[in-house]
Formats: C-alpha cells, sequence, structure tokens
C-alpha cells in the first residue's frame, strides 16, 4: 500500500515539474515570438529571421548606390535565413546579385561616359 503512494507521490510531482517548465517556456519567449523548426531540430526565432531580412535589403541598397562589395554581405545574410527556414533568403541572394552586376556595369558606363568628357 505505501508503494502506491509512493508510486502516486512521484507521478504527482512529475506532472508538477513538466507544468512548470512548459509555463517557463512559455514565458521565456517575450512578445509572443513564433518558433519556427526545421529538419534538424534547430529552433529559430521569427524576430531574428526578420533581423536578416532587414539587413539583407539594407545590404542590397548599399550595393546598389555605394559598393558591389556589399553584396557578399547581404549574400550571407540570405544564407544564414535559408539556413533557419528553407527557402526563404533566396529572393535577398538573386537581388544582391543582381544588383551588385548593375552596379559594376553602370560604373563602367559612367568611367566611359567621364573619359569621353575629359578627353573630347
Amino acid at each position: 500500500m505505501d508503494d502506491d503512494f509512493r508510486k502516486n507521490d512521484e507521478i504527482i510531482e512529475e506532472s508538477r515539474k513538466n507544468s512548470n517548465d512548459e509555463e517557463r517556456q512559455k514565458d521565456s519567449f517575450i512578445d509572443n515570438e513564433r518558433i519556427n523548426t526545421d529538419d534538424k531540430g534547430a529552433i529559430a526565432l521569427e524576430r531574428v529571421d526578420k533581423l536578416y531580412v532587414v539587413l539583407g535589403w539594407i545590404s542590397a541598397a548599399l550595393t546598389v548606390f555605394v559598393t558591389p562589395l556589399f553584396a557578399i554581405a547581404g549574400i550571407t545574410f540570405g544564407v544564414l535565413l535559408n539556413k533557419q527556414q528553407k527557402g526563404s533568403g533566396n529572393v535577398i541572394i538573386i537581388s544582391n546579385v543582381v544588383l551588385a552586376l548593375i552596379n559594376i556595369v553602370l560604373s563602367q558606363v559612367f568611367l566611359m561616359l567621364i573619359n569621353n568628357m575629359i578627353y573630347r
């Protein structure tokens, strides 16, 4: 009889621990962030995904207006986003590559135009 009571007490204690752990996990994520899981079991928060998206587009804008070297950072952010959510960083990667190529072509055109203006 004592064994039955002990088993019941152990079951009750385990259920209390499990419920406390679940409550702690719920409280650990602020602002109701959505949890993303991939095939490998890694967990990524949506806020980090948004950060990579914003940084990827900022580097794309810098790629067009400043230098194509910012495309490296944009591609990196796209790859990191792809690791967290499969296929979500493809647009950022492609846009950074295309905008870097556009910047290179436009800079060559401007250099040729300036060269023609100076030596005429």
